[in-house]
């Protein structure tokens, strides 16, 4: 079987047109990574402003565990900025020899959003988190006087969930900001995917070749399991290459792999985020995760291809299958019809409202977090896709094999 699955690899997925197009898809990945830098970070390194310099120069001063000999020395610099602009009477010269960047605004504004604003945040999450945890311990005493028991379960996961939930370190977060929502490369993916796996069941019904496979020791169900398991390899690795290319690039563009160890609601974005990890954690569940939403589309593009003879058939229903759910995702995001999101494999490709959020389906009377739903129905859908696959395919009458 491994022989077969090998051949199946070479002749499918082993073709100088893939892996050009594999090459030109990252150089592309890397370029519009590069341009979130240069166009999203107000401290990019092609700012005519002396903000990059600036910001690491301070960076060392405040970085690591948020003490309040930290927070007062960082007031004791931001209040004259603040004073001396609160009335925008302030100098407006941009060599001003007393200031960091040059300009006073320029130095208030560069405090405020890099600094103070992040610093506050942290500082206050525990408080923010402990009320939440105040509330949902509340409702637990209504719903259960009510006698609704799923409501009351529902309070108990997130109270549990917010518990002892606190941000001890100030780090740079601007690479995981712009990183955890980058879903550019999602496409990229499925593109090539698809491409790769349209011609899996096409290729040999083209030159009826299917035929004479079930006269053979290895053909029927077993170039079937063969197919299916070097498919499963190739979507695997091309989902990695992406994944890690995402990461190194992203990590080497805004000049940091710092925050790894910070929890994952160290970012606004994540305030209510569904999980406690890590943000370093929650990059390789989010991987993850991804992964398994596109084998899932995967199985979907072999099974759209599985009768054709005709790779443009299944390339044009492909792509009208990738839109569809694209769009589906896009109609129902922060929409209250969570059922109808966590059925479309798309969420998982793109997870970001899975996580930043905290949202549940209601599984017979048991109160289910989203992302374990939606993976839990991917898991459903890519075992059902697989068995209707393997049950489509034709017998090896002819050798007494299957």
């Amino acid at each position: 079987m491994i022989k077969l699955i090998n051949y199946e690899m070479k002749k499918h997925f082993y073709k100088r047109s893939l892996i050009i197009a594999l090459l030109i898809f990252s150089i592309i990945n890397v370029m519009k990574i590069s341009s979130i830098y240069q166009n999203n970070s107000l401290i990019s390194n092609s700012d005519s402003s002396k903000w990059c310099d600036v910001y690491w120069q301070l960076y060392d001063e405040y970085k690591g565990q948020i003490t309040h000999e930290k927070i007062q020395k960082l007031l004791s610099v931001y209040r004259p900025i603040e004073k001396q602009t609160a009335d925008l009477t302030a100098s407006r010269r941009m060599d001003n020899p007393d200031t960091y960047t040059g300009n006073v605004y320029s130095d208030y504004y560069l405090l405020t959003w890099y600094y103070i604003q992040p610093m506050e945040y942290a500082y206050m999450y525990q408080s923010t988190a402990d009320d939440i945890v105040k509330r949902a311990l509340e409702n637990m005493i209504f719903f259960r006087d009510l006698g609704n028991k799923y409501k009351l379960n529902q309070n108990k996961i997130i109270a549990k969930l917010f518990s002892d939930r606190s941000i001890t370190d100030f780090s740079y977060t601007e690479m995981y900001q712009n990183y955890l929502k980058y879903d550019f490369s999602s496409l990229l993916v499925l593109l090539i995917c698809m491409y790769g796996l349209v011609s899996v069941f096409v290729v040999e019904k083209e030159s009826d070749m299917d035929m004479l496979l079930l006269t053979t020791e290895a053909g029927g169900k077993k170039t079937i399991v063969a197919k299916l398991s070097a498919s499963t390899l190739f979507i695997s690795f091309i989902c990695l290459w992406f994944w890690l290319l995402d990461f190194i690039a992203f990590g080497l563009v805004f000049h940091s792999f710092e925050a790894a160890s910070s929890p994952i609601y160290a970012l606004k974005s994540f305030e209510n985020a569904s999980v406690s990890l890590t943000l370093g954690q929650y990059s390789f569940l989010s991987a993850l995760i991804k992964t398994a939403g596109t084998l899932v589309i995967g199985l979907t593009f072999l099974l759209i291809s599985l009768k054709s003879k005709n790779a443009l058939i299944p390339f044009i229903w492909n792509i009208i299958l990738i839109s569809i759910l694209v769009i589906l995702k896009e109609t129902l995001s922060g929409s209250e019809h969570i059922l109808l999101k966590v059925i479309n494999p798309f969420i998982l490709v793109e997870n970001n409202e899975l996580f930043s959020k905290v949202e549940f389906i209601n599984f017979f009377g048991i109160p289910i977090l989203s992302y374990l739903a939606a993976s839990g129905f991917a898991a459903l859908s890519g075992a059902i896709l697989t068995l209707i696959i393997h049950k489509a395919a034709k017998k090896n009458v002819i050798a007494g094999r299957r």
